[in-house]
């Protein structure tokens, strides 16, 4: 059993005021650039650098090592994950990839499991709602992605446990105010078999990636134009049918422009994506395709030395039609208007914030969000927030053919948050701890017919710890999480999400070398109920998982990193009948020309 209290007590003993201090810039907060440490919410980010260090396989492992999220995985790389922030469910956190809203419009979330990790340059997630900047689905949280930004040539290749094979190649140019950059990559791994009970198969998966894109610079401003695609194929076992496999395609257009006029700074993005996810068997082929054209603008300037506004407006159109479905309807539009407002003045910060979305399936939503921070001293902070969000219906919840399969007159989920939090920082380190709770309503739910209803409510809430200190050359991160959880109408926990979670990550720098060791440790967690007999599951074991790894720059243009995840060869699962990764290697290289 992994120990928290030890652990914090080791990490903070680490602390010393002389080492240099990293300053993370959040941008998606707010909708705009704001130092960490002015962000009146929870949030994490990673750069570049951050990501690669870590070596997680894919997307839902690495974000399952930051603070407040769990994961359940149905089989390893490429299969189902569902990922749970503050307890939310999948649904209930946002994803934007490069500010445009991605994701299933009949799922109701983004799948994360084929987002390549080699094509993302910054990971930022903000835990708590975001409704009030972003609308729809944002209760629990917000993961902002942005694609790949590279400076010169670099060639990466991996190989690893599974049959895990990597290549990718990024390059760019610039020519006087015209920059141009591109990333072209393929990784593929054949898998293991995750449902023994099943299949007597591995579960693999293959996939090509691309983006390219230029920016260029005018006098009235910066120009951007992007093109990224993403296909591949996975394959997993399911108790439901016999269709065990599955064509992806995922493509995003954009057009962009950035001006600074005086005071006032100017925002505007147009966009198109194409989310295509086709599963098929023997003898069925199901494709599930969601369009999305989205129109942002925004506005912001400083009203005095103390106050600024921003304000703006957000339009996006959804259409399935494509689909394999023949869904009762197949398109609505939103509508939005957003604002807010930042004050601050010595040692106090306020926060406010509202938005107005109009849909047309189901009318208005309003949300808002209220925030206030507190300096005591340059290195400790108290604040205080509270916010309001909604989670859309799904076009499956609203419109999926047949009788009783579908409830036209369904409800947005809603929710009401606040969260109460004290930080310290200093110059090589900072320590939060965090309490927050959320009331959620018209929770949507099969009913005894199997027909989606607005029958249940949650309350959700926790405290997090979460302590980074740099010091002597290393480096360690904690993250403790205590969730509770309740559907108030039976009483019971929700499902998957644990009760306790801690995450550690320590690592050394000397000279040429860097390692690193992790310990992830998960308390036994509800599984939910049987489906066919409505009997409780049993509960998932409790478990704690070991990793180890390094780095060695053997040029100043080649590096060797190499890993081992799950050292120990742990046995466990976060997903009832669902296998889970074995003790598994990893090795790449990077070589990047000076």
């Amino acid at each position: 059993m992994f120990k928290p209290a030890l652990a914090a007590v080791l990490v903070a003993s680490c602390f010393s005021a002389n080492a240099e201090n990293i300053e993370h810039i959040s941008i998606y907060a707010n909708r705009t650039a704001t130092p960490q440490q002015d962000v009146l919410a929870s949030v994490t980010v990673l750069e570049r650098d951050d990501i690669v260090a870590r070596q997680a396989n894919d997307l839902p492992a690495l974000l399952a090592q930051l603070p407040g999220i769990n994961l359940s995985r149905d089989g390893g790389r490429g299969q189902n994950s569902g990922l749970y922030i503050r307890g939310g469910n999948t649904g209930h956190s946002l994803v934007v990839i490069d500010g445009v809203r991605s994701g299933s419009a009949t799922l109701g979330y983004k799948t994360l499991s084929m987002l390549p990790l080699e094509l993302i340059e910054r990971i930022e997630v903000v835990r708590g709602p975001r409704a009030a900047w972003y609308g729809a689905d944002a209760l629990s949280g917000v993961i902002a992605i942005t694609t790949r930004k590279a400076q010169g040539v670099e060639l990466n290749a991996n190989v690893g446990s599974y049959g895990q094979f990597g290549a990718d190649v990024s390059v760019s140019r610039q020519i006087d105010d015209l920059a141009v950059r591109a990333t072209a990559g393929y990784s593929q791994a054949d898998g293991f078999n995750v449902r023994k009970d099943l299949d007597p198969d591995r579960d693999g998966y293959d996939q090509r990636f691309a983006k390219l894109a230029a920016d260029y610079q005018t006098s009235f401003g910066l120009l951007r134009a992007q093109f990224d695609v993403n296909s591949g194929f996975y394959q997993f076992d399911t108790g439901w049918g016999n269709e065990d496999q599955a064509d992806t395609l995922n493509r995003t257009y954009l057009l962009g422009w950035e001006h600074q006029s005086g005071q006032w700074q100017h925002q505007a993005q147009l966009s198109r994506i194409l989310d295509d996810d086709t599963i098929y068997g023997p003898q069925s082929r199901s494709p599930f395709v969601t369009e999305r054209d989205e129109f942002n603008y925004q506005t912001g300037t400083a009203i005095t030395d103390n106050l600024s506004w921003l304000g703006g407006v957000n339009w996006y159109s959804e259409n399935v039609g494509r689909s394999g479905v023949n869904y009762v309807e197949d398109s609505r539009i939103n509508r939005a208007l957003f604002t807010g407002l930042n004050f601050k003045q010595d040692s106090v910060q306020l926060d406010g914030s509202v938005r107005r979305d109009l849909t047309t399936q189901y009318g208005g939503n309003n949300t808002w969000q209220l925030a206030a921070g507190y300096w005591f001293t340059d290195a400790w902070q108290l604040r205080i927030s509270r916010g309001a969000a909604f989670k859309a219906p799904t076009f499956n919840d609203l419109y999926y053919p047949g009788q009783g399969n579908s409830n036209p007159d369904l409800a947005p989920e809603r929710t009401l948050a606040d969260e109460v939090a004290i930080s310290y920082r200093v110059a090589n380190g900072s320590v939060q701890l965090a309490w927050f709770e959320n009331d959620i309503d018209n929770l949507i739910q099969l009913d005894e017919n199997y027909t989606p209803q607005n029958i249940e409510q949650a309350k959700i809430s926790g405290i997090e710890l979460v302590v980074q200190v740099d010091v002597a050359g290393t480096r360690q991160n904690f993250a403790y999480s205590w969730i509770d959880t309740e559907n108030t109408l039976t009483g019971q926990r929700l499902a998957r999400r644990p009760e306790n979670t801690v995450n550690w990550r320590g690592s050394y720098e000397l000279n040429k070398w860097t390692i690193f060791i992790t310990a992830d440790y998960q308390s036994a967690t509800y599984q939910g109920a049987d489906w066919l007999s409505g009997n409780d599951l049993p509960l998932a074991p409790s478990h704690t998982l070991w990793g180890v790894g390094g780095s060695y720059t053997l040029t100043q243009a080649l590096t060797l990193r190499a890993k081992v995840d799950n050292v120990f060869d742990k046995k466990y699962y976060t997903s009832h009948s669902y296998s889970a990764a074995g003790a598994n290697f990893g090795i790449s290289i990077n070589y990047t020309p000076q």
